[in-house]
């Protein structure tokens, strides 16, 4: 009996070692991968100067938005306004772009509650842009990072054993990120003879597809002529010939807007991506611009292309919300006003 059983024991030892060593290899195969989610956008020299005024512009306005919150803000959210205000006062755009020797520069931006999907494993980037994704398997995996489902990016990356960094950083050009808020689709520009006044400018109907203003910040209408209800406008003021503001709508000269020095012209659409970038910085303290993290989104979405199904158009280009108004030029800080708007 006894030599059965020191058999028995044998075996059981055995297999549980050999049950050990599978669950080891099948440990072995995956690994844990820990980094950071940004964007950089990549300025050469003749944009870098207007970039910079872009940002530092906005920033005065986020600063004057949120003395007006404080006014009437009470306890915890009084606090945290505050605190808010003295990170602003520390900002700038010097402190924002990264120079380089040649005159080029770039932005780095981190990028909040993203999701990032590799190799069946998923997670969402926390409020600095880092993210941690245990037991992804080891080789070739698809990494997917998307909001709310939908695609950001796509790319094929390799998982080593060993590697546990894996930063991404989604690099952009200038060119494309105007091309990327160019598909945006927003309208705002019209000629003289179209307007007409009441106690705010507004705008007559124009046939849906209407292309208006020129260069980056080209813009089409979306709605139809009834109501012509658009995204956001990547226009800031009109100018005559003789460079004459504001804009007078009688004037007999031709006037024209300065969609032309978009993203750098202080319009809606370009204000609410930059407050959607200071609200990446710190989601906690700007948490009241976090709805203009959808234009940063896609300002710099690869894949916003006829692709409708996989791009992530949810405000600021051709997909419209049932309320009309879900759009860059209506969200916090924007500083939006009728003139610029066509509805």
């Amino acid at each position: 009996m006894g030599k059965w059983l020191k058999v028995l024991v044998l075996a059981a030892m055995v297999l549980s070692m050999s049950a050990m060593g599978i669950t080891r290899a099948h440990a072995d195969a995956k690994t844990a991968i820990n980094g950071t989610l940004t964007t950089t956008i990549e300025f050469d020299e003749e944009n870098v100067q207007g970039a910079k005024e872009w940002i530092d512009e906005t920033l005065a306005l986020a600063k004057k938005d949120l003395e007006t919150e404080m006014e009437k803000a009470k306890g915890k959210e009084k606090q945290r306004l505050k605190k808010a205000l003295k990170k602003l006062d520390k900002m700038s755009a010097d402190k924002w772009f990264e120079e380089r020797t040649d005159g080029s520069a770039k932005l780095q931006i981190p990028l909040t509650d993203l999701q990032i999907e590799i190799g069946g494993r998923k997670a969402t980037t926390r409020h600095n842009g880092k993210f941690t994704i245990p037991q992804v398997p080891l080789g070739e995996q698809k990494l997917r990072i998307s909001k709310d489902g939908k695609t950001v990016r796509e790319m094929d990356v390799v998982v080593k054993r060993g590697h546990p960094r894996m930063d991404i950083d989604l690099q952009i050009y200038d060119q494309e990120f105007q091309s990327n808020i160019d598909r945006m689709h927003q309208a705002m520009h019209s000629g003289k003879e179209d307007v007409h006044t009441q106690e705010i400018t507004t705008y007559p109907k124009l046939e849906k597809g209407t292309a208006v203003g020129t260069g980056a910040g080209k813009m089409h209408i979306l709605s139809d002529e009834e109501k012509n209800v658009v995204s956001c406008n990547k226009a800031s003021s009109h100018e005559s010939p003789e460079g004459k503001k504001p804009f007078d709508p009688n004037a007999e000269e031709e006037w024209t807007s300065d969609t032309g020095r978009f993203p750098a012209n202080g319009s809606d659409c370009s204000r609410s991506i930059a407050l959607g970038m200071l609200y990446n910085m710190n989601s906690w303290l700007f948490n009241r611009y976090r709805m203009s993290e959808y234009c940063v989104i896609e300002s710099i979405n690869h894949v916003m292309t006829e692709e409708k199904d996989k791009s992530y158009a949810a405000y600021c280009n051709w997909e419209k919300k049932a309320d009309g108004r879900w759009n860059c030029s209506w969200f916090n800080g924007v500083g939006h006003t009728e003139e610029l708007h066509t509805h």
